[in-house]
């Protein structure tokens, strides 16, 4: 099973179990520290057992005197022999654990400040009394005092920026956690506005069916009705609105030829009845531009030119419209004049020519239909008709 994020457990704790990984071969370590959730004092221990730590929980007996005392001190650190600990700590389950009555230990006494009753949280940690716990090869060498200080400060700094890592993390996450909710909320939001619009949309299209359904009424002397089926299936119409009107007409007569009595005047239409052959309305597909892979880039604005005249063309022709300057301007992204796109020509007319030669099977409706390039093609052909 996968871990959670580090800052979702107590700080201590995770602290307590990373020391054997910031100080390898650490026998033991013991956590006294104030729970929010609780509102007492709590205290683990993590000790080195076969193969591996042990975490456990302790309990503390009749020592609230001597921790409010080491609590309250403003020394960071401090190191302590056995006989400085005057008090004991029992493991839960009937499980004596007597931390403090070791010999031979070197033992550093960490101190954080706990957030919420300001006092501090206080770390123990079990050195040897040689160097063996940082990996020197001289494990009879003890540790002095300089090494002591040293020790305490490095480790205690250490630990006070895990501690505040934690925090910031934790304090990020939430933040982060928020947004997403935000996010969702509006998501939701958005989501059942999009409902209701679409609702909305489905009912003035549906009534915009009955109402052409009543003029075909008028007109065929019956009263036309639509059925559930028939308006769910309209509703998930895409066609050419202007066809529809022909769909429901048609859709009216197949249902009275399927009528037994002639002589019935209501008429109830079912989505069977109604056949949508008409395709969707389909947005003239503009032209991709292909890789010139050769081509320098001095040629690159006389081909986006080209590109842009070409689609305009495309559009101008889907209307049904002359393939005019004036038209042809008025389907760029932004319209331009049509003095601009014949200065634009003639800026261009050499690098057009060249583009033409080396692509002659693109641009192909602005070649045959649009006069502008028409002139220039023709000048060309005039000028090799002076120069033969």
């Amino acid at each position: 099973m996968k871990r959670s994020f580090s800052f979702t457990e107590k700080p201590v704790l995770f602290i307590l179990k990373s020391i054997p990984s910031l100080l390898p071969g650490i026998e033991k370590a013991v956590a006294i520290y104030y729970s929010h959730e609780t509102k007492r004092l709590l205290s683990h221990s993590i000790r080195y057992e076969n193969t591996g730590y042990l975490l456990e929980e302790l309990s503390l007996e009749d020592t609230s005197a001597i921790m409010r005392k080491l609590r309250t001190e403003s020394s960071p650190h401090s190191w302590l022999m056995t006989e400085d600990i005057p008090f004991e700590i029992k493991a839960k389950q009937k499980v004596q654990l007597n931390i403090f009555n070791e010999l031979n230990n070197n033992i550093l006494l960490i101190r954080i400040q706990n957030e919420y009753d300001l006092l501090s949280d206080l770390f123990f940690i079990y050195f040897n009394q040689n160097l063996s716990n940082f990996g020197t090869v001289n494990n009879a060498k003890s540790l002095t005092t300089e090494n002591k200080t040293i020790i305490a400060h490095i480790l205690r700094n250490t630990i006070h920026t895990i501690f505040l890592t934690l925090k910031e993390d934790k304090e990020l996450f939430a933040e982060l956690h928020e947004n997403t909710k935000s996010l969702l909320t509006e998501m939701t939001s958005l989501k059942e506005e999009l409902e209701s619009t679409r609702s909305k949309y489905n009912k003035g299209f549906i009534r915009l069916c009955q109402n052409w359904l009543l003029e075909i009424s008028q007109k065929h002397d019956h009263i036309y009705r639509l059925s559930d089926s028939a308006i769910e299936k309209l509703k998930h119409f895409e066609g050419d609105i202007n066809a529809l009107r022909n769909i429901l007409e048609k859709a009216a007569h197949f249902a009275e030829s399927f009528a037994l009595d002639s002589s019935l005047q209501d008429i109830l239409i079912a989505d069977f009845h109604i056949i949508i052959t008409d395709e969707p309305v389909k947005k003239t597909k503009e032209l991709v531009p292909e890789h010139f892979a050769e081509l320098p880039i001095k040629y690159s604005k006389t081909l986006v030119l080209l590109d842009k005249l070409e689609n305009a063309a495309l559009n101008v022709k889907s209307k049904n419209k002359l393939l005019t300057s004036a038209n042809l301007g008025n389907e760029f992204p932004t319209p331009i004049t049509p003095p601009a796109i014949t200065d634009a020509l003639k800026k261009h007319r050499a690098k057009i020519l060249f583009l033409f030669k080396e692509y002659p099977h693109r641009w192909e409706i602005i070649r045959a239909e649009f006069r502008p390039i028409h002139n220039i093609l023709n000048v060309r052909q005039d000028l090799k008709q002076l120069s033969a």
